[in-house]
């Protein structure tokens, strides 16, 4: 092909994906095949433009492209994947029907230079891209023995184990198998879910998903969501009389990764399970979700830097289970992930300490993988929060729509639900989601020249709503995700019609009322040797404790220094508790 028609091409390419970004949906073609997730038959479409590939060892599109355009794929679109040795290519002459995909995909499974062939299945509530691996992931019944388990595995499935108690969960395998391409993985877990003894089955599907935000304007705005003058807003300053956090109260981020180096974001070192990096930093020039996401709960209180996060002193910790995707240099908005990153990451999140998880993303496949992983975490003391979705429509994206994980609406600067948000059945509660200024990754990365930019989405509602939990979590650390999630709901300012709804669920999300409610001792600001009152005694403490000081009592804001912000709430405070 002339250099001329390369560029024709990519660019249809990119003006392509660029048009169904806008749409947020692909456009697929009905197709007789399905995936079981938790029970549930999930119907699959068929792109049949695009085909997905599998090459070991083969990261380079040049070395790729030969062996797939012998097949009628055009080697001049090849794009790689995040997850190593796949690609995505257009063939030359779309398909006419979905049986002439499935039979492309026998004779390209059938040429020895191909791994493993799959077509590009559309799945989930925005029809996007879901692809069959070669690797599965096989759950076992509880009481299932490890020698019973393997027993099975190894006269069943045409391959080796090459992980056991994924993600920290007893009797979950992930294997390798010797096998070419989609259907006969989709055959092979059909017939292991079908057995009594397992609890499901499935491929380690590649998927694409969509961050829940759209930027729009990357000048300065207020951060109206904490504070504003006509009060609908989650009342921070005043829940910061109380507290500002705990620094054993952890938020893990399950995104495309934080801006590690960033200096007003309150975080500890992240982890990636992408293949692309070990920090849990940005690594793609599209990545840059996660630090917008992050800086609503962590962003620094009084550093003189940007902004400031609904809970300052709860540290984020950044989980990248997702790469950002770029074609040709484009950034289209997507997220691929695959089902074992998401297990890990839950998992790390479980192990690192974290109390809330919080995931910004939505509208792809399911999984009953990773709906294990997060009922999982869940019973191990984790509380899980996600965005609803920014489609305005009344049907709730996963992983929002589990039920063991709270979703978000988000609302307008007037306190009303934002046109975009997305409502309905199983919405939890709702909060700041429009006009949010947030932290973007540092020196003309992430989405807008400078360090902040303003967007929109249910994205950076579902932060703030995590940040109120670490706050609640940080004035009781012994609490369980039901009885936090019972105080969310409680201290919520109705919205809508009185009492629960489907457009605000429980209401706006409240830092002050949700700070207050906790059970136990009620702290009273500035009251350091916790006698009741505020009086000499403790102007003498603050005094002498005056400066640099970790985990002490004086420390009223718990910004580990005793200085002149904790002077102030001492006096706001002076004369007898409530």
């Amino acid at each position: 092909m002339n250099s001329k028609r390369r560029v024709v091409s990519v660019l249809a390419l990119a003006t392509g994906l660029a048009g169904t970004a806008m749409a947020q949906s692909f456009n697929g073609t009905p197709s007789p095949w399905s995936y079981m997730v938790d029970g549930e038959a999930i119907s699959l479409e068929v792109d049949t433009t695009r085909m997905a590939c599998f090459q070991a060892g083969v990261v380079d599109a040049t070395v790729a492209g030969p062996a797939l355009a012998a097949h009628g794929l055009d080697a001049d679109t090849l794009v790689p994947s995040g997850s190593a040795g796949w690609m995505y290519a257009e063939m030359v002459q779309p398909a006419a029907t979905v049986r002439d995909v499935a039979a492309l995909t026998r004779s390209m499974a059938a040429d020895p230079a191909i791994d493993f062939v799959s077509p590009v299945f559309l799945a989930g509530t925005r029809s996007l891209p879901w692809i069959v691996t070669r690797d599965i992931i096989v759950g076992f019944e509880p009481g299932t023995s490890q020698e019973t388990a393997e027993a099975f595995l190894a006269t069943r499935v045409p391959g080796g184990i090459i992980e056991q108690d994924l993600g920290g969960m007893s009797g979950v395998y992930l294997l390798e198998t010797d096998l070419s391409q989609a259907f006969e993985v989709l055959d092979l877990v059909a017939v292991l879910e079908s057995d009594p003894t397992v609890r499901f089955a499935q491929t380690d599907a590649i998927w694409w998903t969509m961050p829940a935000f759209t930027p729009n304007d990357p000048q300065y705005g207020s951060l109206w969501g904490l504070n504003q003058a006509n009060d609908e807003d989650m009342d921070a300053p005043e829940a910061w009389d109380v507290t500002t956090g705990d620094s054993s109260i952890m938020v893990a981020v399950l995104d495309d990764g934080l801006d590690q180096d960033h200096p007003d974001m309150n975080q500890v070192p992240g982890f990636n399970f992408t293949g692309s990096g070990s920090s849990g930093d940005h690594e793609t020039a599209c990545d840059g979700h996660g630090t917008c996401v992050a800086s609503c709960v962590s962003a620094i209180i009084n550093n003189n830097l940007y902004t400031v996060g609904v809970a300052p002193s709860c540290p984020t910790i950044g989980m990248k289970i997702f790469n950002a995707i770029e074609f040709f240099g484009f950034c289209f908005g997507f997220l691929e992930s695959q089902d074992s990153w998401i297990i890990a990451g839950l998992n790390q999140s479980v192990t690192s300490g974290a109390r809330v998880t919080n995931s910004s993303w939505g509208g792809g496949a399911s999984s009953s993988g990773v709906n294990a992983a997060f009922t999982s975490s869940y019973a191990q003391g984790v509380l899980h929060i996600a965005a609803a979705g920014n489609d305005g429509s009344t049907t709730i994206g996963w992983p929002a729509s589990l039920n063991n994980v709270l979703a978000v609406a988000a609302l307008a600067s007037n306190g009303t639900l934002a046109s975009f948000s997305t409502s309905g059945s199983g919405l939890f509660g709702s909060a700041p989601g429009a006009g949010i200024l947030c932290l973007d990754a540092m020196g003309g990365e992430g989405f807008g020249a400078g360090d902040t930019i303003s967007v929109d989405g249910t994205s950076f509602a579902a932060p703030y709503l995590a940040g109120v939990a670490a706050l609640v979590f940080s004035q009781d650390p012994s609490l369980t995700p039901a009885e936090v999630t019972d105080i969310l709901a409680e201290t919520s300012v109705d919205k809508g019609a009185s009492g629960y709804d489907t457009t605000y669920g429980w209401g706006f999300v409240n830092a002050k009322n949700a700070v207050d409610a906790v059970e136990g001792e009620t702290p009273c600001a500035g009251d350091a040797n916790s006698d009741g009152v505020v009086d000499v005694n403790d102007v003498l403490a603050v005094i002498s404790a005056y400066g640099p000081c970790t985990d002490c009592d004086e420390d009223f804001d718990d910004d580990n220094v005793v200085g002149v912000n904790d002077i102030l709430i001492l006096l706001e405070g002076y004369g007898p508790c409530p």
